[in-house]
């Protein structure tokens, strides 16, 4: 077994130390003494003198427990195993040879645990942490059970590469407000990377080959800051690092930022030690400490310091790092830190930090990461296998599919752990009656709410709870205006509220300005300069559309009415061109607000209805200009928002008086294939709800699946809508398949059909004039219509012409 010095001084010391059996014979039985007279220069002379002190007052097993513990602490020269092997065998010592001799066993032990002795401070402090990482939290703030959080699918959000976060990243960042949509778009073409890249570990995770994956997976030594929106699942990752570190055979170290003490001095080793062993009740020896840390110091590459929660934080970290600090002196965590992130301390161990994004923005150059990943969304199937964990009843994906079809915009909040589990929370304490309170999105959030608000851990203080959630609202709504999304003590104050009062909706951190703080719970305070924002964006839209139909006077109420709505207008090239839209977000609440007015008893009636109608104009001249435009736009984006949108209104009285107010409008839609599943649900509940003309409809339905055409002809077929012309692309298989469905829907037609599609099948035309010959013309609203089927070749496959009450005529 060959081995180097130093390899050979390490694993002697891991077989002395890996079991207190061995251990405690080895310091028994050694004649210290004479051994170091033996060593030579291996012991020096200082050491030598000490060892025979102690052994004088306290016996040699004292002694030899203090060799032990120079040897841990790097205080004997290199190689002095071997000598002490050798030394042993110079004064026959065979059986203490037998004990301490190294074998194949024990390298192959000693690579297994890392080189960390079973029981010692870091094997302790490891079980402490895994133990800690096995727990999860539920949205009410009680912990999981074991076997709950045991149970929990193990998920990994999208990950994306930030790249050059700190010159051109502002999504999310810079305490703007800003629409979900805007946010996504900022990292819709990041780089992705995986999490197995994050912890460079062998789970099985996605593979990818860019810039910022390879940088992760061949430097160990990078200091890395994971961000992510509240409820985007930092902290759940965090505890899948630090047990997937641990599986892999690396030492982690995960502390919570708001738990250390701002005014609290540590050094490198007593906050990995002594600050983790308080945290998780442990009492280690200031031995074991040493022990603790030099073994750190020898293995960097082994460690992996993670910090959670930077925007919890207590202190501000330093942007000027200490110049020539020593590694053993104390500071402030604000320098500590600051120190670890400038690598000045341990450079060759990677260090994570999470935090929502604001609290990156003052980091200067020194202390900014090596690399910033952005927490994205959970993809579909990741969705899937949670919300089947939280549900009691169902499968999730049965609700999934029908939030889907029903309620796209929640659909797309259960890429949001946190909110994921608020709505199966919410569908297990509803049951079967969970659809009636996820019609819309402002709808879910009145739930959400009153389930927070009633919860075991809600404390609001003294305030009444109507009283506050109108506090909430005039706040929330007036600093959306400003286009904010960070509220001061003083917003707090003018509306007579305080830390406690919020603490279920909105979390603190300290400014970054600020240089005297004296707590270290930045919710509780009343003398800090702390920020606020609330736990999650749509939580202030929520409350802000609330303000808008509960306590907004008229006059104001019909002013910002128009601001939800983006500008249209035509450019210079003649096409429909469509503004900013900052309130995209808002406007749906508003709409689920004014779908909610009748249920809302205590407003006055007359004040809603004037909301109402007011509402009820600005949006319907909106959509008269979105989609009347005969000419080619640049608007489709918008329309697609729209269509969505609209799916929020719900009340069938009210979808009535909407139609009626568009009963006027000659709709022209030409929206192409509507990629995403959601604006499909949209188109077909906006043609089956609010559309009683169309002068021209273009789909191309190539790619939809069955259920998706089935429910389009259905639309159709259910409305009262009259279309004059009708263009659909489609593959031949799909005009065989759904002929009679084509021919189903000819009665809501007053001018033209035409089916076109690519390739030269004609099943599908011989399929459709067979429905068409039987078809009773009678039921035509219109004298005449023509019907034409070709291809892309320019090939007319069937052109026919129905008259009222006569045969179809067939021109080829």
């Amino acid at each position: 077994m060959e081995l180097t010095l130093e390899k050979h001084d390490q694993m002697m010391l891991f077989k002395i130390s890996n079991g207190e059996d061995l251990k405690e014979e080895f310091c028994t039985i050694l004649p210290i003494v004479d051994i170091i007279e033996q060593m030579g220069s291996f012991v020096s002379q200082k050491y030598k003198t000490n060892i025979k002190e102690i052994e004088m007052k306290n016996g040699s097993y004292a002694a030899t427990k203090r060799f032990v513990g120079l040897a841990t602490v790097n205080k004997l020269k290199t190689g002095w195993s071997r000598q002490l092997l050798q030394t042993i065998a110079i004064l026959d010592l065979k059986y203490v040879e037998e004990l301490i001799s190294l074998k194949q066993a024990d390298l192959e032990e000693f690579n297994e645990r890392i080189g960390i002795p079973r029981n010692s401070l870091l094997d302790r402090l490891s079980e402490k942490q895994r133990h800690h990482c096995s727990i999860l939290k539920c949205p009410m703030g009680r912990n999981d059970s074991i076997e709950k959080s045991r149970a929990t699918p193990v998920v990994h959000p999208q990950l994306n590469v930030c790249v050059d976060h700190f010159k051109k990243n502002t999504a999310f960042t810079d305490g703007r407000y800003k629409s979900s949509q805007e946010i996504r778009k900022a990292y819709e073409k990041a780089p992705r990377v995986s999490f197995k890249d994050v912890t460079k570990s062998k789970v099985e995770t996605p593979e990818f080959t860019n810039k910022g994956s390879k940088k992760l997976r061949e430097q160990h030594g990078l200091s890395l800051c994971i961000i992510g929106a509240a409820g985007a699942g930092k902290t759940t990752m965090t505890k899948r690092m630090v047990t997937t570190c641990m599986d892999e055979k690396k030492m982690p170290f995960l502390i919570p930022f708001a738990q250390i003490d701002k005014d609290e001095r540590w050094s490198v080793k007593t906050l990995l030690t002594k600050f983790l062993c308080r945290f998780h009740d442990l009492k280690p020896s200031e031995e074991e400490i040493d022990e603790a840390f030099h073994w750190i110091l020898a293995n960097q590459e082994k460690c992996f310091l993670i910090f959670d929660g930077l925007d919890q934080s207590s202190f501000v970290i330093s942007n000027e790092p200490i110049e020539n600090p020593d590694i053993n002196d104390e500071f402030l965590p604000g320098d500590l830190m600051s120190l670890l992130l400038s690598r000045k301390f341990l450079p060759n161990t990677r260090i994570a930090v999470t935090s929502r994004p604001h609290s990156l923005v003052q980091f200067a150059p020194a202390i900014q990461p090596d690399i910033v990943v952005f927490l994205n969304d959970l993809v579909s199937d990741d969705v899937e296998k949670l919300m089947n964990h939280y549900l009691d009843n169902g499968t999730a994906s049965e609700m999934l599919e029908k939030l889907r079809t029903k309620s796209p915009r929640i659909h797309q909040l259960t890429r949001n752990p946190l909110l994921l589990r608020l709505i199966a929370l919410l569908s297990n304490e509803k049951g079967e009656n969970v659809w009636t309170y996820v019609s819309t999105i402002a709808k879910l959030f009145f739930e959400v709410v009153d389930l927070l608000q009633l919860s075991a851990h809600h404390e609001r203080g003294d305030i009444d709870v109507e009283v506050l959630n109108r506090k909430l609202a005039a706040m929330a709504f007036y600093k959306i205006i400003e286009g904010s999304v960070v509220f001061e003590q003083s917003d707090l104050e003018r509306y007579g509220l305080s830390g406690e009062n919020v603490q279920d909706f909105l979390f603190g951190v300290l400014s970054s300005n600020h240089n005297n703080r004296t707590s270290n719970n930045a919710l509780l305070v009343g003398l800090l300069e702390v920020f606020f924002y609330f736990h999650h964006q749509s939580t202030q839209e929520f409350f802000s559309a609330r303000f808008v139909l509960e306590q907004l006077p008229v006059g104001e109420f019909e002013e910002f009415v128009g601001k939800l709505f983006p500008r249209l207008e035509k450019g210079a090239d003649g096409k429909l061109k469509v503004g900013e839209d900052s309130f995209a977000n808002l406007r749906v609440f508003v709409i689920g607000m004014v779908n909610e007015m009748k249920n809302r008893h205590q407003l006055d009636e007359d004040e809603i209805l004037r909301k109402k109608n007011i509402f009820i104009n600005f949006l319907c001249d909106h959509l008269r200009q979105l989609f009347v435009d005969p000419s080619e736009h640049s608007a489709g984006d918008h329309q697609m928002q729209m269509l969505v949108d609209m799916m929020d209104f719900r009340d069938e009285e009210l979808n009535r008086e909407i139609r009626q107010h568009l009963n006027d409008v000659n709709f022209r839609f030409k929206v192409g294939s509507l990629d995403v599943a959601a604006h499909r649900e949209g188109f077909f509940h906006f043609m089956q709800h609010f559309v009683s003309n169309v002068r021209y409809l273009w789909l191309d339905i190539d790619e939809w699946s069955d259920d998706e055409i089935r429910r389009l002809f259905q639309s159709i077929q259910s409305s009262t809508a009259k279309i004059e012309e009708m263009e659909i692309l489609m593959n031949p298989q799909q005009l065989e398949q759904w002929s009679d469905h084509v021919v189903a829907i000819l009665p809501h037609l007053t001018r033209k059909l035409e089916l076109g599609f690519l390739g030269g099948d004609e099943r599908g035309c011989r399929k459709l004039k067979e429905e068409i010959i039987n078809f009773d013309t009678s039921n035509l609203q219109t004298e005449e219509l023509k019907v034409e089927v070709w291809d892309f070749g320019d090939r007319t496959f069937l052109d026919v012409v129905l008259r009222r009450g006569q045969p179809p005529q067939f021109n080829n």
